[in-house]
């Protein structure tokens, strides 16, 4: 058997060269060693279960491999070849080494394999023992291998494993100096089914998990697992932005079926992004967007796994005459019910179910499902917001329930491990509620969970006055921020499901703490407010003083004016890509900091790693937020270690924990 790598005793000619092995999956390279080919194939490979070997150029071939030369064009007999051959060219280089002294210069050409669908691993080399080179392979669509050069004389070693779904594999070879010198194709070992099946979730943003700093928006797929028994895991794969074709060309798909185990299940929902004609790096037309999802349910299918057709989720669009929702894209829903009929596949009618939900509730209720927000609601929309396509968690929850009762009803092996909590009105009033932390600007609440609740939503105002809405929540905590110092505040939090929401409960009156220092970074004469002190970015630290910046060279400061908010908010200290640590003098013990950290006039990414705590990222996009970090004092000294991309810093009170 000849390996792919030549064996230590191998000699040429040449100078022997250099040689780089690089691992690549999802088009990212990493290093990894060659796998030495498996015993020889006599023809080409069709998913047999023997590895396709093909030796570029036209010297020597070596022993197991199948010469493919420049002027090798595909033929349905042979099973390989070149799509087009104008343009080639290739060079023998001599010496003893029959797969790496040849090649054939590719870039810029198509090769196409008879392959049937399966799991492949393929390795290929590259190279020129006489000078440079230069490769990018995209297999089926997929960047697998970005542009990788080699160095005079080095030979790249290349490999990455793909799950193809058609009868014939199409690499198209990319780079500037593409010299091919071999290709090994490798059938990998069938899929095993696994101790419990998976649900993965495939789609876009209305679908995707969301980071609690997006609060409140959220995808249905956060909460499916809300609706599923212990016997299936949930495997959201769903990201913004992507429609049917560029999560498949980006390798999301790809990887997802590289997964899937016999038994699992794929939901696929597109169409949002498909219909993005003003975006071509997404947009695919409904007669496209059909085929793609055909390779989502065959490649599924090839596995073992089972794909169910999701239709596109419905938008907040209605007719202000009649007050009924219209269909959103309706094109792309008549294509997914279209295709999921011809191949017999199960269909979940999303677009039809959230519709029926929508015109149940009206338009004007429909604003807690989709992603609409006051001003001054959520720190990281400090603007507001009105968003007729994304949910907030309520919404996002209501959605995923639907799916859930659709699939319970598709009489699938996983129809009977949904779990659909069904409820026959509102929630009852929430009790319970505690205070579990409390800062100069911010409360910390709890309360125990409400049965048949989906969010709870928190009223809170000084004691006398109107407790007005602050905020939602899937979960039974909330932090309520930008509060008044040292102020009694009374908080009620009802529950909302499916049916609407629930009376608010009984009220609990607690304090904002009164902080015993608070500091405003800033230029020195930007305003100020009362019972604040000034740090600029020329305050350093020293003992006389009890405050101050250490490390702080090169920072700057900024007022970014009166509309740009309070005198808190309005200006910052930065200093970029370096750490700095802002120093304050205090006795012994634990504290509680609040920090103000943005930049009304751009974005702000900020590392801040309290004394005795773990470091915490804030990113903000608009705007200011307040994050409130636990710290504890040792040898009389709070150090507030400042760094990440910008480093803003606003302000911060001190409050005893």
């Amino acid at each position: 058997m000849t390996s792919l790598t030549p064996s230590s005793s191998s000699s040429s000619s040449h100078p022997r060269p250099g040689r780089r092995s690089v691992l690549l999956g999802m088009g990212v390279a990493s290093l990894g060693a060659m796998v030495a080919a498996p015993a020889a194939a006599d023809g080409p490979t069709r998913g047999g279960g023997t590895a396709l070997r093909l030796d570029f150029g036209p010297g020597a071939v070596a022993p197991g491999f199948q010469q493919v030369t420049a002027q090798t064009a595909y033929s349905a007999e042979r099973g390989f070849g070149f799509a087009d051959v104008a343009g080639l060219a290739e060079a023998d280089r001599g010496g003893k080494d029959p797969l790496r002294g040849d090649f054939v210069t590719a870039h810029g050409a198509t090769l196409l394999v008879d392959l049937a669908p399966g799991d492949y691993r393929l390795e290929l080399t590259a190279g020129d023992p006489d000078g440079t080179a230069d490769i990018a392979v995209t297999a089926a669509q997929i960047a697998k291998i970005a542009p990788t050069a080699a160095a005079q004389g080095e030979i790249l070693e290349l490999s990455f494993e793909l799950a193809h779904v058609s009868e014939q594999l199409a690499l198209e070879i990319g780079g500037t100096a593409a010299h091919l010198s071999s290709l090994v194709i490798t059938p990998l070992a069938p899929r095993q089914r696994g101790g419990r099946p998976t649900a993965f979730l495939l789609g876009d943003s209305t679908m995707q998990t969301y980071d609690p700093y997006w609060m409140p928006q959220a995808g249905w797929g956060q909460f499916f697992d809300r609706f599923t028994t212990a016997g299936l895991a949930v495997d959201n794969r769903s990201i913004g932005g992507r429609s049917s074709r560029s999560f498949l060309e980006q390798g999301r798909l790809d990887e997802v079926l590289r997964l899937i185990r016999p038994g699992d299940v794929v939901l696929v929902q597109f169409g949002h992004n498909d219909a993005s004609w003003n975006r071509p790096e997404r947009y695919t037309p409904p007669a496209d967007y059909r085929e793609y999802l055909r390779l989502y349910i065959e490649g599924t299918r090839q596995r073992g796994g089972e794909a169910i057709v999701v239709t596109p989720v419905s938008r907040r669009d209605y007719d202000a005459e009649t007050g009924l929702f219209r269909v959103s894209f309706p094109e792309y829903v008549e294509a997914a019910i279209s295709i999921a009929q011809e191949m017999g596949a199960p269909l979940v009618d999303l677009s039809a179910s959230s519709r029926a939900f929508l015109d149940g509730i009206g338009p004007d209720a429909a604003t807690d499902v989709f992603l609409h927000a006051a001003p001054g609601i959520y720190p990281n929309r400090p603007a507001g917001v009105t968003d007729n396509t994304h949910f907030q968690e309520y919404g996002a929850i209501q959605m995923a329930r639907l799916v859930a009762r659709d699939v319970a009803a598709l009489d699938l092996p996983i129809s009977d491990r949904m779990a659909l909590h069904a409820s026959a009105g509102v929630p009852d009033p929430v009790g319970g509620v505690e205070a579990t932390g409390a800062s100069a600007s911010t409360l910390e609440l709890s309360w125990p969970a409400a049965a048949d609740a989906d969010v709870y939503r928190v009223h809170l105002a000084p004691v006398g006055e109107e407790p007005v809405f602050v905020g939602a929540t899937a979960g039974t905590s909330f932090q309520a921020r930008g509060l008044a110092e040292a102020t009694e505040h009374e908080i009620r939090v009802s529950a909302a499901n499916e049916h609407g929401e629930g009376e608010l409960g009984p009220g609990l009156r607690t304090a904002t703490a009164e902080a015993i220092a608070r500091f405003d970074l800033g230029p020195a004469d930007a305003p100020l407010a009362e019972g604040w002190t000034r740090v600029s970015e020329t305050t350093r630290y020293d003992a006389a003083l009890g405050h101050g910046l250490r490390g702080a060279e090169g920072a700057i400061s900024r007022d970014r004016g009166e509309e740009a908010g309070g005198a808190v908010a309005r200006d910052f200290v930065a200093r970029f890509d370096a750490p700095y640590e802002f120093v304050v003098d205090l006795a012994d013990g634990a504290y509680t900091l609040v920090a103000t950290v943005g930049d009304a006039l751009g974005s702000a990414r900020t590392e801040l790693t309290p004394a005795g705590g773990g470091t915490v990222t804030v990113a903000v996009d608009s705007g200011s937020r307040e994050v409130v970090l636990p710290a504890q004092v040792v040898g009389g000294q709070l150090v507030l270690g400042i760094g990440g991309r910008t480093g803003h810093l606003n302000g911060l009170t001190i409050t005893p924990a």
